[in-house]
């Protein structure tokens, strides 16, 4: 994907969000929960960093794209940094929660858990979550193809496994792993941000609405959306599976460091 394609992507995907991130955090974290120090990896536009925000004093988000991280705005005790989760530029211990929205696919390695027991306090939270929207029909009522061949998920369905956690893992101590089917509504404008906001649907969309008038895509799909209805309701998968740092890992990880 292009340099231009990419920044249109990201453009769309930080112009617009599901309110799932928050949603799904209030169930994951324990109610009036507040962190000195919160990472956020793989932190996109900042719109999962954003969610983490109100539960910290100070907030960390960090992604390996230059043009999603473009897109972030911070907010007040918050900082971007352009790197990975395999690397991250905090002191041993200092790191009270972390969380991965959409991300462990692409960051999960050996190394990262060794990262996350390195950073990470004894009593530090570790959050996996992940959503996804079911816009099958929407596609279908846009009269855009979808052969089994180009998914229209946000990811390739061959690699990509929304349900991905850090199951297995004998550094961690899993503490919870919930699924739900959540709706929600949205406008049409909104609706068409998050249709954009997927490099696949983003190809199939400007395909099937490139013309002559230079009308661009985007608002003949508006306008299309709008024509079915104000507001559009859609269907969710959510998943979120939340983790602790056993006190093991956390002693054979300071004995090493010390030698």
């Amino acid at each position: 994907m292009s340099d231009q394609y990419n920044q249109a992507v990201s453009t769309h995907y930080a112009a617009y969000r599901p309110p799932l991130h928050q949603r799904i955090l209030s169930m994951a974290l324990p109610a009036e929960t507040f962190f000195h120090c919160g990472v956020d990896i793989g932190c996109g536009t900042g719109v999962s960093t954003n969610a983490l925000h109100p539960y910290c004093y100070l907030v960390h988000g960090i992604e390996p794209s230059e043009a999603m991280l473009a897109q972030a705005t911070p907010l007040s005790n918050m900082h971007y940094h352009l790197g990975t989760g395999e690397a991250i530029p905090l002191p041993d211990g200092s790191v009270d929660v972390v969380t991965f929205a959409g991300s462990l696919c692409y960051a999960k390695s050996p190394q990262l858990v060794k990262e996350l027991v390195r950073v990470c306090s004894p009593k530090a939270s570790i959050v996996v979550y992940d959503f996804e929207v079911l816009l099958n029909n929407v596609m279908a009522s846009l009269g855009v193809d979808l052969p089994s061949s180009k998914i229209p998920s946000v990811h390739n369905a061959s690699s990509y496994d929304h349900a991905i956690n850090f199951h297995g893992e004998s550094a961690l101590d899993e503490q919870c792993v919930h699924h739900e089917h959540v709706a929600f509504s949205v406008s049409a404008e909104q609706l068409a941000h998050v249709l954009f906001s997927s490099s696949k649907r983003y190809a199939l969309l400007v395909e099937q609405f490139a013309n002559a008038d230079d009308i661009d895509a985007f608002t003949q799909v508006v306008k299309m959306l709008e024509q079915q209805s104000s507001t559009h309701s859609l269907q969710a998968d959510i998943y979120y599976s939340v983790y602790g740092i056993k006190q093991t890992a956390t002693y054979i990880a300071t004995t090493h460091t010390d030698d």
